[in-house]
């Protein structure tokens, strides 16, 4: 649960959709300069082995195009396209009578390979072709010498491969934690480090669907503390912001591992609690309320700000499935909650407990 949770994160900014529609049109255009390249070698240059190996590398990456037409994007036809556009790149640049020119462009494939996939199968497959290309110029270094390559090309080449590799790694090593740090922060309350609402919304997806498969009770709560403007307006935003991160603090440390908890805004946090039944939950916002209740900020003159919370509860039900039915259930909770006093729970479509 934990690592799902996780992956929340990074879910919603990895572009699925973007992804796939890269490869799409990728395939198609690599398709069709291979196509017209084989044309031309083949009616212009006599070039029949460099002809038949692009016509094969065309239809390859057109079968790849029409795959994703079909279905979501996949692993195996990215990989399968990488190293059909490597080979034919192969066969060009050895199969031509002035080979050297063209080995700077095997350099490419490290970055394509990281802009494609995961850094740990974009390195592995990166090693691979690098080791491919090293074998072949060795091979036609020996067999071939008319070619031009000598040890002093090989080494070279070898190395700028690996300088290649390294910086395309370094480069997508860089970019994927700019992307995790990015997307935990547009899920996450600057103030108290909780989650917030774009952040709580991709959580309750994952648990309802849980909920859905397994048939679990999940609650949800609204817990507001009780006269916090009159705080603010007595001893400053400053102290504010200390007990909204404090209530933050006692919230978490009453919560499970698998439980969710967020910030909307203002003095409001909203909980949601994966298979608990209404009794367990109410245990636990009876908890949450009592910590909050025993908290004290020490201000410079020796004396304590204290506060109280209320809290609405609410929990799954046959009408009440969707985000908006749970909110406005345990915020009707929570308003009978005001209503009768503060510093209290209630359940939703129950009475009173205090």
């Amino acid at each position: 649960m934990k690592e799902h949770l996780h992956n929340i994160y990074t879910d919603d900014l990895a572009d699925v959709e973007g992804y796939r529609r890269f490869i799409f049109i990728g395939s198609f255009i690599g398709c069709s300069f291979l196509l017209l390249f084989s044309f031309i070698d083949y009616f212009l240059f006599d070039l029949y082995l460099d002809s038949a190996v692009e016509a094969i590398g065309a239809i390859v990456l057109f079968i790849i195009h029409r795959i994703e037409t079909k279905r979501p994007a996949q692993l195996w036809p990215v990989i399968l396209g990488i190293v059909t556009v490597a080979l034919v790149v192969m066969v060009g640049t050895f199969a031509s009578p002035s080979a050297n020119g063209y080995v700077v462009w095997l350099s490419l494939f490290p970055f394509i390979c990281f802009l494609l996939l995961e850094n740990k199968k974009a390195f592995i497959l990166s090693i691979f072709l690098n080791v491919l290309f090293v074998v072949a110029l060795i091979y036609f270094s020996v067999y071939y010498p008319e070619k031009g390559f000598n040890i002093y090309g090989i080494v070279a080449a070898a190395g700028a491969l690996t300088c290649g590799t390294i910086l395309a790694w370094a480069y997508a090593d860089n970019r994927t934690k700019m992307i995790h740090l990015l997307a935990k922060q547009a899920k996450t309350d600057a103030l108290t480090s909780l989650l917030n609402r774009r952040g709580l919304m991709s959580s309750f997806n994952l648990y309802i669907a849980l909920y859905k498969r397994h048939k679990q009770d999940l609650c949800v709560f609204i817990l507001d503390l009780d006269n916090f403007k009159l705080v603010n307006d007595s001893f400053g935003h400053d102290v504010g912001d200390v007990l909204i991160i404090e209530c933050a603090n006692a919230i978490k440390s009453e919560l499970r591992d698998v439980d969710c908890v967020a910030r909307l805004g203002g003095e409001e946090y909203i909980g949601i609690l994966p298979n608990t039944s209404l009794e367990e939950a109410e245990v636990i916002a009876h908890r949450i309320k009592k910590t909050i209740e025993e908290l004290a900020i020490n201000l410079p003159d020796n004396s304590c700000v204290k506060i109280t919370a209320s809290i609405g509860l609410t929990c799954t039900s046959e009408n009440r499935v969707s985000f908006d039915a749970l909110y406005k259930s345990a915020d009707q909770a929570l308003y009978k909650a005001k209503n009768n006093g503060r510093n209290r729970v209630v359940l939703a479509e129950k009475t009173v407990t205090s």
